[in-house]
């Protein structure tokens, strides 16, 4: 293989290799995600279980209900973004430009080492052969049309190598805005909707004596004497 040849091949096989990371990646991020699903699912129902076995605080039921609320809709409006968008929009795109993008790429290039090889050998052929004969006038034209098919092969390669560069800068870049996409819809999510309960939750008190809950002030202040 000449040295352009070994140029491609390394593009191709690096391209390859983010690709085996880009997945292992993105699979275990949807583990992880699933994870955090099922946690809030359970997260979820367990508060919905001690707010029921709470009898007279009724300001701190419902704060264990909000929280509970709270989860519920961070595992169903977190679903889509985190677990189905990867799926579709990550792996489904790579495994598009795995199919028809990298592969075509390695059988051109597998064409042009083959044509490259057949070049040398009608060459060493032609050389071998007596000045003049009609056997090297022949193997002449053969090595010709060898040398045509040689450009041809890398005036196509190169055209498709071009294409493909683009093409895989659109695609990473595509990859790399989905996984930020997930990250921060989910964080922004989760503080979206936990922030209220929170400080609600913050602002209940029990008053001395009855064991009641009533809200007051976060910034209350309180004089003694």
């Amino acid at each position: 293989m000449d040295e352009r040849g070994h140029d491609l091949q390394t593009q191709l096989e690096l391209m390859e290799c983010t690709g085996r990371v880009v997945k292992d990646l993105v699979s275990n991020l949807l583990t992880t995600y699933k994870e955090q699903e099922e946690f809030h699912t359970l997260f979820a129902n367990r508060l919905k279980d001690i707010a029921i076995q709470q009898q007279d605080a009724t300001l701190v039921v419902k704060g264990f209900e909000e929280l509970s609320k709270c989860g519920h809709q961070m595992a169903m409006e977190c679903h889509n973004i985190m677990i189905q968008r990867p799926e579709r929009e990550v792996l489904h795109v790579w495994n598009q430009m795995q199919k028809y993008a990298i592969v075509p790429m390695k059988k051109l290039l597998e064409d042009r080492e083959k044509a490259l090889k057949i070049e040398m050998q009608l060459q060493l052929e032609y050389e071998e052969l007596k000045q003049g004969s009609a056997a090297k006038e022949k193997k002449l034209r053969m090595l010709s049309d060898q040398k045509r098919r040689v450009e041809n092969v890398n005036a196509l390669l190169e055209t498709h190598m071009e294409q493909f560069d683009h093409y895989r800068t659109e695609t990473l870049k595509k990859l790399v805005s989905e996984l930020a996409r997930s990250q921060a819809f989910y964080h922004a999510k989760g503080l979206e909707l936990f922030a209220v309960p929170c400080q609600a939750i913050a602002e209940i008190c029990t008053t001395s004596g009855k064991g009641t809950a009533q809200v007051v002030p976060a910034d209350a202040t309180y004089l003694h004497g």
